[in-house]
Order: C-alpha cells, then structure tokens, then sequence
C-alpha cells in the first residue's frame, strides 16, 4: 500500500506511481476527523507490485483489523449516516475505536470501516449476532 506522506490528494499519489503498479483498491484512513475539530487523512492505493521508494509518497502495510463497516454512496449525507450508526452500534455493544477510519471506495459505493477494541475483557462468542449491515 502506498501512502502520500504530504497535504497532497489522491491523485498526485496515483500520479507519483507507476500505471502497472497500482491495485484497485484505494481509500482514505483518517486519523482525525470534522468531530475531533480536525481533518487529517491519509490517501493510499494498494499495490499490486513494488514501487522504487520516493520521498514523495511511503510505502506502508495495512495491518488487519476486526471492524465494523457499514456501506453509502457517494453522497456526503449518506456517508455522515453511516458514520453516526457504526458510532452507536459501537456505543451499544460496547466497542471503542482501535485505530484510523478506513474509507474505502468500490466503485459508485463507499465502505467505511471503524478498527474496533472491545470496552471489556468479554469478546464476542461465535455465536455473537452482533453485526451491522446497511445497503445503499
């Protein structure tokens, strides 16, 4: 995965990379979001070969996580929705954020992604029907 280390936008990221290099996933993770009183954010493209190391742009490994994710258009509104019910659905079941948002884009649909750490010792069981799921 590649990373823009600068204020720069996805696109001069894409432009800094070779064509035959990029994957077809990209997104944003976003360490600081509009409720923090700050935006920072992180724009990346997965890599589908090795890129010569730049001083423009870091080449990083997305390192898994359990999430809770939840899909939009689009659609600034739609997307705040969706963002306002991953947060009660983590406040409900009592899960705390674990990391930077993931945005990631497929096509005309948006996923976002919240890293999660459970509140208590308790993880959920096999049998857990916790789960949140929204369609567009």
């Amino acid at each position: 995965m590649a990373q823009f280390s600068g204020a720069g936008h996805e696109e001069e990221l894409r432009s800094a990379l070779p064509s035959e290099s990029l994957g077809d996933l990209r997104g944003i993770l976003w360490h600081s979001c509009a409720d923090s009183g700050t935006l920072e954010g992180e724009p990346f493209i997965v890599l589908k070969r090795n890129v010569p190391t730049r001083t423009i742009y870091d080449v990083k490994e997305l390192p898994p996580v359990t999430v809770a994710a939840a899909y939009s258009d689009l659609s600034d509104d739609t997307a705040e929705h969706v963002y306002g019910s991953i947060r009660r659905w983590m406040s409900r079941y009592g899960y705390r954020i674990d990391g930077p948002k993931r945005e990631i884009y497929l096509d005309q649909m948006l996923e976002v992604q919240f890293p999660l750490q459970a509140n208590s010792y308790e993880e959920p069981g096999p049998n857990s029907r916790h789960f949140l799921s929204r369609r567009p």
